[in-house]
């Protein structure tokens, strides 16, 4: 592997650890976040002429660090408080201010978490903010799953990160009768971080495992705090039920292998019996919240994939009543192309695009809907239709294996 790719491998995977320790020890979300990325330029010239250091994530956490600290002496000298800025830099950590209640999880990455979602941020920048900090997710890929332009994304972080500085919003984890107004949007930002792996809207990877499996890991942690959460529960079970198939999605050659074609022995059967477990758990008995009624429909959709013996085997029209339900709880344009794949495999595919009616206009940058009408064009015998949807999806792909497979099946159309 090369020295660039490592790079790119380590930011994607330790970007959130990274900055919850140096944020940890400094306090100071303008620095650290400029301090490492930085640190990422420097590498990007060292690594290749001097080689790969034995420990790559700490060799970016330290010069970070050495960043801070020059940035924080300057500030020192500008200011002439060098002796008292001195103490508070090395021991600003024990501030009450910042203190954690003594029986709460000790854990900085879901204290930055906690810090991104904080009530006084708005939902929407809060989860973005959250992609970027905690799990390095890039702003142009931020952006798509937000269907924004990228500059006006840029912009809602920026002013994001102003308001913790300005509000003074703490490093910490808030106490139990707190933590419940946070669960919301945490969830919401986990599960986009779960979808940023495994639909990564540009670069190389077919999938992002590991920052999908970050994902369900903070929601493990929060659920710890906050047992028989229904939201968090319902939230687990669909990620893991997706999360169960990460083996089949990508061939040898690292191609994207479609769930039809999926090889289903290489599914994870422990957390597809985990995840189908949490569906029949207490915590969704009863009424439960809106959105952890979104999140289990989702699921329950995942399970019926996942419990099938074949991709024939599957109930379509039980996953389209699955959809019919979601669509009540959630009414979003993805759902709505979502529900008409599984019409389409219901009732066929010209069913499918009139399901599809209406929805340009509410996804005007997204690749997926050119492409789904695409295939369902060409099963439906109209190959120039077909072909001209292909390159339509190609033109608006980022992704470098999702767009090989559009480029695969519009030249297969001659």
């Amino acid at each position: 592997m090369t020295a660039v790719a490592v790079l790119a491998a380590v930011v994607r995977q330790e970007w959130g650890r990274l900055t919850s320790l140096l944020l940890a020890h400094f306090r100071r979300l303008d620095l650290v976040e400029d301090a490492l990325a930085d640190a990422v330029e420097t590498a990007t010239t060292r690594w290749p002429r001097d080689g790969v250091p034995d420990n790559p994530a700490g060799w970016l956490h330290t010069a970070a660090r050495r960043r801070v600290l020059d940035r924080l002496r300057a500030e020192m000298m500008a200011q002439r408080k060098m002796p008292l800025l001195l103490i508070d830099a090395e021991h600003r950590s024990t501030a009450t201010t910042f203190a954690d209640p003594d029986d709460q999880v000790e854990d900085d990455l879901l204290r930055l978490v906690l810090m991104c979602t904080h009530p006084a941020l708005d939902p929407a920048a809060a989860s973005a903010l959250t992609l970027r900090l905690v799990l390095g997710v890039s702003t142009a890929d931020i952006a798509r799953l937000f269907l924004v332009p990228e500059p006006t994304m840029a912009a809602r972080l920026t002013r994001a990160k102003k308001k913790i500085v300005t509000a003074g919003i703490p490093f910490a984890v808030p106490s139990a009768d707190a933590l419940p107004e946070r669960l919301q949007v945490l969830a919401q930002t986990a599960y986009l971080a779960f979808t940023a792996g495994y639909a990564p809207g540009s670069g190389p990877d077919v999938v992002r495992t590991a920052l999908a499996a970050e994902a369900i890991r903070l929601v493990r942690v929060v659920l710890e705090l906050r047992r028989g959460e229904p939201v968090l529960v319902a939230l687990l079970a669909l990620m893991l039920l997706q999360h169960s198939r990460r083996d089949a999605r990508v061939d040898d050659a690292g191609a994207v292998v479609l769930l039809p074609d999926q090889d289903r022995s290489r599914w994870r059967q422990d957390e597809v019996a985990e995840g189908v477990a949490l569906l029949s758990s207490p915590a969704l008995t009863g009424p439960i919240p809106v959105l952890a009624a979104g999140y289990a429909v989702q699921a329950r959709i995942a399970a019926e994939h996942a419990t099938a013996a074949s991709a024939e085997a599957t109930d379509w029209s039980r996953v389209v009543r699955h959809y019919d339900d979601l669509l009540v709880l959630a009414p979003t344009p993805s759902a709505r192309l979502a529900r008409a794949v599984a019409v389409a495999e219901a009732d066929g595919p010209l069913a499918g695009l009139d399901a599809m009616a209406g929805l340009d206009d509410a996804l005007p940058r997204s690749h997926r809907l050119p492409a789904v009408r695409a295939a369902l064009l060409e099963r439906a015998g109209e190959r120039d239709a077909a072909r001209a949807a292909y390159g339509l999806a190609l033109q608006r792909c980022g992704n470098d294996a999702e767009a090989a497979d559009l480029r695969r099946r519009r030249d297969a159309l001659g």
